[in-house]
């Protein structure tokens, strides 16, 4: 394995002086551009529209347009279809206001309130969308070098929210800051809950056309918007980076397993907390029983048109799926069109990839979700779901931990992702590609840290250096912040982390796997934790796991 590893790190040495000079070049031209007038609102010509943006409140030398459409509005006839290019709107348009979001309840808001308290601060304090819309399909974009020439790596932000929440410009999203590293970042919305993971019998969209799997399209017509229009905005379009969190990772990883078998346009992908990609997935039969379900929950008969699906005013199709069907999670399922098989199975049958992939996970995922008076019946139960011939075996290898809250963490957040994250990172290194994994343990200090360790989401800050008001940040987080970002931009711009005067990241694979710690000390570890991936994790047992095949 140290033979086939060696190219990365010869590729990364030869080219260390280019990078260099080119990160210098970099800094000097955008440094420039935050002493440039502010008088004039920047401008940009992108898919036959005259856009005219804003230069950023926090930051001036960074130009940011706002809500600016990728597809036609999704409604009434375009509810439930594949997104369809916009027309191009004539005359200048304004690009300096967020769009709605797409339709939702308060879930992630209230998600928000309940981390805001844990740290002391009233639930006012947590940023809200700009309403919500069935017409929702928007971007926003931020540069340091808006126009054609500056050929700047690209990094396209997918949210996450269960895929029934989160929208485009959360707080921690908004880009300027990541921007002013010498790149351009992008946000987009996808259709999500009953409107964007949905089928039904009676839609029937034509020959070749989808009939699910929207919001995972509306993520593959964003990108293509991208592609199509991005140099004006001083992008690469030959150098994109799609990066999420939580579903909006596990919706990356579906697309770009829909393609990982032929040529494609997706070069690199950053997973944050990855939720979903590697799950088995149910079939476009079983998503129009679901859907059937939901409709006839409604009052409708097995014989209601498309038509009049189509008709159902958003606001009773969103109250009618969150009232009767909780705790569904929504996600793309197996039609034989948009996805033929289940990512793992695309994962085992592939036999090699160009794929660069930055992947990893927090320290205490699950901690948050799980009930804090759950007892050893409830551990137990719930190995008995997850591994039922190897109870015995999770149980002692949890046994040193505190409570039975956190054995229960360690063995939920390995079997959704930890696991899945580093067979993903290891399968791709072992076909050809790059994968690095992290593991980010930093706890946020005082109370709320203790309460919540490292939890889901915690990443996010650090990624794009907004770091809410209300939560404790010393001198070591602004340290973070800054090592994260280098990383992240890094990756973006050459599909390998590894920078000067940082620690060395070295690839995920082979025997003796490796893993980059994001916390209180950076550096190179072990990977943690990968026992429990012999019982829980995809592909278990093999060397994709950096585990031999015994049981």
């Amino acid at each position: 394995m140290q033979t086939k590893e060696r190219p990365h790190i010869v590729a990364y040495r030869t080219s260390l002086f280019v990078l260099v000079l080119f990160q210098v070049t970099i800094v000097a031209l955008i440094s420039s551009a935050c002493s440039r007038p502010v008088d004039d609102d920047p401008v940009v010509f992108a898919n036959g529209e005259e856009l005219h943006g804003h230069w950023d409140d926090t930051n001036n030398g960074i130009a940011t347009f706002k809500g600016i459409p990728f597809a036609a509005p999704p409604v009434a006839a375009l509810r439930w279809r594949a997104p369809v290019a916009n027309a191009p709107r004539p005359g200048p348009q304004k690009a300096t206001g967020f769009a709605p979001a797409c339709m939702q309840t308060d879930y992630m808001v209230v998600w928000y309130q309940e981390v805001a308290k844990s740290f002391g601060s009233e639930s006012g304090t947590v940023g809200r969308p700009n309403g919500v819309s069935e017409d929702c399909l928007y971007l926003n974009v931020w540069s340091p070098l808006p126009g054609p020439d500056a050929h700047l790596p690209v990094m396209v932000w997918v949210h996450g929210g269960s895929n029934k929440g989160g929208w485009s410009y959360e707080p921690n999203y908004e880009g300027a800051q990541l921007a002013a590293k010498g790149v351009v970042v992008v946000t987009i919305a996808y259709r999500l809950g009953a409107f964007g993971f949905f089928s039904h019998p009676s839609l029937e969209n034509g020959e070749g056309e989808p009939v699910a799997n929207f919001g995972l399209l509306d993520v593959a017509r964003a990108f293509q918007w991208v592609s199509e229009n991005i140099e004006s905005f001083g992008g690469d379009a030959d150098n994109i980076t799609l990066i999420g969190e939580s579903a909006g990772a596990g919706n990356i990883s579906d697309l770009v397993a829909t393609r990982l078998a032929e040529e494609s346009d997706y070069q690199r992908i950053i997973l944050q907390s990855s939720a979903s990609g590697l799950r088995e997935r149910r079939t476009l039969a079983n998503e129009q029983a679901l859907g059937q379900h939901l409709v006839n929950s409604m009052g409708f008969e097995d014989t209601v048109t498309a038509d009049e699906l189509r008709s159902i005013p958003a606001e009773d199709l969103l109250a009618a799926y969150m009232n009767g069907l909780p705790g569904h999670y929504f996600n793309a399922v197996i039609d034989n069109l948009t996805m033929k098989v289940s990512p793992a199975e695309t994962l085992r049958q592939v036999a090699d990839t160009k794929l660069d992939v930055l992947t990893g996970t927090n320290a205490d995922e699950w901690y948050m979700y799980i009930d804090e008076n759950a007892g050893q019946a409830d551990l137990e139960k719930s190995l008995e779901e997850l591994a039922p011939d190897h109870v015995s075996d999770l149980l002692a290898k949890v046994s040193h931990l505190p409570d039975t809250r956190r054995a229960m963490d360690k063995i939920q957040t390995a079997q959704n992702m930890l696991c899945p994250s580093r067979y993903l990172a290891a399968r791709i290194t072992e076909l050809g590609g790059q994968g690095f994994v992290y593991y980010f343990s930093r706890q946020r200090p005082g109370p709320g840290g203790v309460e919540l360790g490292a939890y889901h989401g915690t990443e996010i800050p650090y990624v794009f250096d907004r770091h809410d008001d209300w939560l404790p940040t010393e001198d070591i987080d602004h340290d973070l912040t800054k090592a994260v970002m280098d990383y992240w931009v890094q990756f973006a711009r050459s599909g390998n982390p590894n920078m000067p005067n940082r620690p060395q990241w070295p690839v995920y694979g082979g025997q003796d796997p490796m893993l980059m710690e994001l916390g209180d000390t950076i550096g190179a570890i072990g990977p943690n934790d990968l026992e429990l991936c012999k019982w829980l994790g995809p592909g278990h047992g093999d060397r994709a796991n950096g585990q031999g095949t015994e049981e």
